[in-house]
């Protein structure tokens, strides 16, 4: 018999028909176990995502009177680092620093104010109350009230206290 090229795609046709058929897979089982923990995993990360809290404010919220202050609490600063709170503009008030394990009130002649937004503020520096924060861990008050209280300051005013470190 001649070989003819018909003959030949006939044979070739024989052979594939009758050969096994290949799997696309070679192993279907771990092809759907890895599919299940991607699964499994993607889901985790948009529930993880959803249910993360990315509010600021951590442990020490701030009351509604007071709209920040800084260095924020627990946060670290230098120690010549401007102490710095944004009252409500309806209100003032004076800053107490801590030392010696009391408070001090930064005396008004060396507090910058933004009165009508209700910013007070204080600079360490020679000739001040405080020269400079001391390393570790320094206390701050603000004592705070409305700026149209007949008579001034009260006797016992709201007050809102925080603490941040000072490294050197």
């Amino acid at each position: 018999m001649v070989d003819t090229p018909r003959a030949t795609r006939s044979a070739a046709s024989a052979r594939r028909a009758g050969a096994p058929r290949r799997k696309a897979f070679q192993h279907p089982g771990r092809v759907a176990v890895v599919v299940i923990a991607l699964i499994v995993v993607l889901n985790l990360g948009i529930v993880l995502l959803n249910k993360s809290d990315t509010s600021p404010g951590g442990l020490n919220p701030l009351p509604a009177t007071v709209e920040s202050v800084s260095p924020e609490p627990n946060s670290i600063a230098g120690p010549i680092e401007t102490l710095t709170v944004d009252l409500d503009d309806s209100l003032t008030g004076v800053l107490l620093i801590k030392r010696g394990g009391q408070y001090v009130e930064i005396p008004e002649d060396q507090l910058d104010r933004v009165v009508e937004l209700g910013q007070i503020s204080f600079r360490p520096g020679p000739g001040k109350e405080i020269t400079r924060f001391p390393a570790g861990e320094n206390d701050a008050v603000v004592l705070y009230w409305s700026k149209t209280r007949p008579g001034g300051r009260p006797k016992n005013p709201s007050s809102y206290s925080w603490r941040f470190q000072v490294k050197a």
